[in-house]
């Protein structure tokens, strides 16, 4: 894989990665205007998550082909395993709040509806319980996810010589070991906008040309002739090997 189509893919994965939850968050307020039922948020909630990993599978394809670029394997490796987190967190969640949380908040709702009832106290237990569970394996999750991020930035930064491929690697870590307590997503956010720029302003390496002995030799004396006696000698010796005189 090319430099140049390797760059191209990080810079479209990185503007899909800051872009899309600007978007998500548009998309949020049908919500407020239309009244959505608590399913349908849901829904809403798993299609703009499930379009915004197609930032992070092209970002994916973008290091493995840096990594072949540089010569360096762990960008991809490093890269793949964040990725990894993500989606099993992702997947964990949907899970979490189709089975769990979609029939917790329909009772709250249904109790909502009816005028002078208020929700069970399990109920509101059960709500926040798992929310809470959530929110610490997400954060976990999210810790393991910004540490191999901040490793395949940071390689990939020394690689290039990209600096600001290491100020995202910094920010997505600080921004996953600070997903608890909730600034962390933010963080991590300015980390890919740094990133995205990163990108843009990549420039490839100068390629370094060797010239083997031969090709050094080719524009000078292969032999240093005697004055004296004619003789060809070394091109570094100093002393005619047939007459002994000193060569000039």
């Amino acid at each position: 894989m090319s430099f140049e189509s390797s760059r191209l893919k990080g810079r479209i994965a990185t503007l899909l990665i800051v872009l899309l939850p600007i978007i998500t968050a548009t998309a949020y307020l049908p919500i407020y205007i239309f009244r959505l039922s608590t399913e349908n948020i849901i829904y809403l909630s798993i299609i703009l998550s499930a379009l915004s990993y197609v930032g992070y599978i092209l970002f994916l394809m973008a290091m493995h082909g840096f990594s072949k670029v540089y010569g360096e394997n762990r960008i991809f490796k490093n890269c793949l395993y964040g990725f990894t987190a993500s989606v099993i967190g992702a997947v964990t969640f949907s899970l979490v709040v189709y089975t769990v949380l979609v029939p917790i908040l329909d009772q709250i709702t249904a109790y909502a509806a009816s005028p002078g009832t208020v929700p069970s106290l399990s109920v509101v237990a059960s709500f926040l319980q798992v929310m809470l569970v959530v929110w610490l394996a997400g954060s976990a999750l999210a810790a393991i996810y910004g540490f191999f991020y901040r490793r395949a930035f940071y390689m990939l930064a020394e690689k290039s010589g990209e600096g600001n491929f290491h100020t995202a690697g910094l920010l997505v870590l600080l921004g996953g070991a600070l997903t608890i307590v909730i600034v962390g997503g933010l963080i991590s956010f300015v980390g890919w906008i740094i990133a995205a720029i990163g990108f843009f302003s990549l420039k490839p390496k100068p390629t370094q040309t060797y010239t083997s002995p031969s090709e050094e030799l080719s524009g000078q004396a292969l032999t240093k002739r005697c004055p004296y006696s004619g003789t060809e000698n070394n091109p570094d010796a100093t002393y005619c090997v047939h007459c002994g005189n000193k060569l000039t």
